[in-house]
């Protein structure tokens, strides 16, 4: 991480730069593309003010600190920056991201009388989900619902299935070969 040092009122000595990129080094884990890094530092009779500023690709945390030395006001930046930088990242991480939502089936209700007049009419849409299990778990579903069909995906071959109900109380199985 590239630090821009900024200082007002004050010269900052090669020996504080360097202990100030050492310790910038330390937040490098939280973050992963920097665009810029500035440190600014200023005193004013017996105070030290130390500003930090770090701006990346989607994340941009700031803190500031005074003390009467500046490697506490620099150790108290650091910490702030840290703790905002990890809460940020456990937002990140921790975000309800869509995942690979289950695929959802459309089931349309079609009525009886205008499939014998040839031109289907749909009454009523709706959408399935097509969650995996096993046939047995199926057949289990299945009988304790008023729903016809199930469709689910096979378990161990990942194929899509449809268990459905028949007239005669029993229960038949659709596997598509393709």
């Amino acid at each position: 991480m590239d630090l821009e040092f900024i200082a007002r009122n004050t010269e900052i000595p090669e020996a504080e730069r360097a202990l100030a990129r050492k310790k910038f080094a330390r937040l490098a884990k939280y973050f992963n593309a920097v665009h810029e890094a500035r440190l600014t530092v200023s005193r004013e009779k017996h105070r030290c003010h130390v500003e930090a500023h770090v701006r990346g690709r989607d994340f941009e945390v700031a803190a500031s600190a005074e003390t009467s030395e500046f490697t506490d006001s620099l150790q108290e930046v650091v910490d702030k920056l840290e703790q905002q930088s990890r809460r940020m990242k456990q937002k990140l991480t921790q975000r309800k991201r869509p995942r690979d939502r289950e695929p959802q089936w459309q089931v349309a209700v079609v009525e009886r009388e205008s499939v014998k007049r040839g031109k289907p009419r749909v009454v009523e849409t709706r959408h399935v989900p097509v969650l995996p299990m096993t046939v047995d778990e199926a057949a289990l579903q299945l009988e304790g619902s008023k729903e016809d069909f199930i469709v689910f995906r096979e378990a161990a071959s990942d194929t899509i299935n449809v268990l459905y109900r028949r007239g005669d109380h029993t229960y038949g199985l659709v596997t598509p070969e393709f």
